[in-house]
C-alpha cells in the first residue's frame, strides 16, 4: 500500500530507494502532488501492461478468426501457405 511523505522528507530520502517501495504520495501543504515509485516497480508495471495488451490483441485475433470461419471465409492450411508464398515474391 502506498504511503505519504512530505516533499522535504522525499528530498532527504532520495538516496534510499527502499523508502519509495510500494509507491509514495509526495505532499505539498498536506495535498498529494506527486506519486513516486522505484524504477523496478515501474518496469514491472509497464511489463504487465504490455502483456495484457498482447493478450487482448491475441483474443481479438482469435475472435476475428472464429467469425471468419463461421462466415465461411476461412482458408485451409494449404491455401494459407500458398498465399504466404505469393506475398514473399
Amino acid at each position: 500500500m502506498a504511503q505519504t511523505m512530505s516533499q522535504k522528507a522525499a528530498r532527504e530520502g532520495l538516496g534510499s530507494p527502499e523508502l519509495f517501495e510500494g509507491g509514495v504520495f509526495i505532499t505539498k501543504n498536506g495535498v498529494a502532488e506527486l506519486f513516486v515509485q522505484t524504477a523496478a516497480e515501474r518496469e514491472a508495471e509497464l511489463k504487465k501492461i504490455e502483456e495484457e495488451r498482447q493478450i487482448n490483441a491475441l483474443f481479438k485475433l482469435a475472435m476475428i478468426a472464429k467469425q471468419e470461419i463461421n462466415d465461411d471465409q476461412g482458408m485451409t492450411p494449404e491455401e494459407v501457405l500458398e498465399r504466404l508464398r505469393r506475398a514473399r515474391t
